[in-house]
């Protein structure tokens, strides 16, 4: 692409240069990737700034180079072009876009962003949409399925150059649509910015990431960014249940709110576009009738517990109904295609993903919840569906915010039988000074219940062999991760493979391989 194309019409100044005749081949912001003919974008982070990598992205072939205005120029060898602007990370957004085709005007995209329940409706659009015929990609914490394949995830939300390039490569694959979870991180960086978004969910708002975000207003407003980013006449669906979700309508561009509650909910009935209606809770999932304004309904059954996972449903269908409108599909034809698709809905990785198999004596869950209200609502959820003996596994991770942690452990003082504290991610930290902090939340009549092992394997293992027959536990954290990460005693970090899902199955094979031998021992 000529580099006066990709910039033309942004608030971009050539510094010094012409532009006229460059070619641009490709655009990146890591100079280690840098090909001859590259724009690099040297843009500023939180650790480190793109500036000090300048030199060797020209050293690669780099044509061209856009900077902070506030860079002074002269720390530039000659050679490239200059660009300069005021906010290079919205600018590279929309540099992305153009260099790229533009995919997200080409794909009926949905946006996802709350702090719990990402994952689990992106998911649930994701299938949805594939299952009623519009092939749909998905790019998100749990991992990214380009229309080639599916891969696991480095982070949430991507770049915003490479969330262009993989919807790009989702157009090339022959995909209609896709849905991507949007961090808060992400809207706050701009990440998200030169995306055109054909419909918004908003799951929900509690208090996270305080080590990022300086206030709980900056939280919340940089979630309601991704309102403002829909198209025109684009829809944005929010959880009416939750009053500062609600209160976010004035937000969506387009002044079109699809309100989404729970039927039972009496301040919210008769004012929403959408409600659900829960069957006879089960730990097998839950039995749901979601009903549209205009008398529609979607009825089925799905392999996930609890009232917030009704919710979830209820607001991935309104997005998928909203996909399926913009597809051109009457409202009849989608009503059936949804609830055919509900039906076959499956269960997210490490959203409160069963792990036992038929036959064994006792459930295990894996859940990601990380946060205070995430694990609350987990547990919440457990206990609402089973009489018998509740095991929470948990710890926190390292590096991140702290103030959540002693709320962890009233949460599972709450609603647990047994609380078993261990390591999560522990990163920099020492873990013992974790679950110290976690420890702090739980007051003094549950310590008798509670059990420390620092080490994860060993906590998995105890808590599921000594759990009383036909009780639930709930290994929560680390959900779909992979991989476990601390550092050595000269603070580098140290990664080692570890599966919550893996360890889990191993000890109930145990479990049952104990009782076979208690059984024959009994029996002789």
């Amino acid at each position: 692409m000529r580099l006066t194309d990709l910039i033309v019409a942004l608030p971009i100044t050539i510094a010094r240069g012409a532009a006229e005749g460059v070619r641009i081949t490709d655009l990146t912001e890591d100079s280690r990737t840098v090909l001859p003919g590259s724009l690099f974008v040297a843009r500023p982070g939180l650790r480190s700034d793109g500036t000090a990598f300048v030199p060797d992205a020209i050293e690669a072939g780099a044509v061209a180079v856009l900077l902070q205005a506030t860079t002074p120029v002269d720390r530039v060898p000659d050679g490239p072009v200059l660009l300069v602007c005021d906010d290079v990370r919205t600018v590279t957004a929309h540099l992305a876009e153009r260099m790229h085709g533009s995919p997200s005007k080409r794909l009926l995209l949905t946006g996802v962003t709350g702090t719990n329940g990402k994952s689990t409706v992106a998911h649930l659009v994701h299938g949805l949409l594939n299952r009623c015929g519009i092939r749909c990609g998905l790019i998100g914490t749990v991992g990214v399925d380009d229309g080639n394949g599916f891969a696991p995830a480095s982070m949430t939300t991507p770049p915003a150059i490479e969330i262009s390039r993989t919807l790009a490569t989702m157009v090339d694959a022959g995909c209609d649509a896709a849905v991507m979870e949007v961090s808060s991180h992400a809207l706050d960086q701009r990440r998200a910015d030169g995306l055109a978004f054909d419909c918004a969910v908003f799951t929900n708002i509690t208090g996270d990431h305080q080590d990022y975000h300086p206030t709980f207003e900056h939280y919340l407003a940089s979630k309601q960014r991704l309102l403002g980013l829909l198209n025109d006449e684009a829809p944005g669906v929010l959880n009416a249940d939750d009053p500062r979700v609600a209160s976010s309508a004035p937000r969506i561009r387009s002044g079109r709110a699809v309100l989404c509650s729970n039927a039972s909910d009496d301040s919210t009935r008769g004012r929403t576009d959408w409600t659900v209606e829960r069957g006879v809770p089960s730990i097998e999932g839950e039995s749901l009738r979601i009903r549209h304004a205009s008398g529609y309904e979607i009825v089925g059954t799905i392999p996930l517990i609890g009232a917030f996972n009704a919710m979830n449903a209820c607001q991935a269908i309104a997005a998928a109904w909203t996909i399926l409108d913009r597809a051109g599909v009457d409202e009849r034809d989608r009503a059936h295609r949804l609830s055919d698709a509900l039906s076959l809905a499956t269960a997210p990785k490490g959203r409160l993903e069963p792990v036992h198999a038929p036959g064994d004596d006792l459930a295990v869950f894996v859940d990601y919840a990380h946060t205070d209200d995430a694990l609350d609502r987990v547990l919440a959820t457990l206990r609402a569906v089973t009489d018998a003996e509740l095991t929470a596994v948990f710890g926190a991770g390292g590096d991140r915010d702290r103030a959540k942690r002693p709320r962890m452990g009233a949460a599972a003082a709450r609603h647990a039988d047994r609380i078993v504290l261990t390591s999560d991610n522990p990163r920099s930290e020492p873990p013992s000074g974790i679950v110290g902090e976690i420890m702090g939340g739980i007051p003094a009549d549950a310590r008798a219940r509670t059990a420390v092992h620092i080490e994860r394997a060993r906590a998995i293992r105890e808590a599921i062999l000594t759990a009383a027959p036909g009780g639930a536990v709930i290994i929560a954290g680390k959900g779909h991760e992979t991989d476990q990460v601390s550092a050595d005693d000269a603070g580098r970090p140290v990664v080692v493979r570890f599966v919550d899902q893996e360890v889990a199955r191993a000890a109930l094979a145990a479990r049952r391989d104990a009782w076979r031998v208690h059984a024959a021992e009994g029996s002789g």
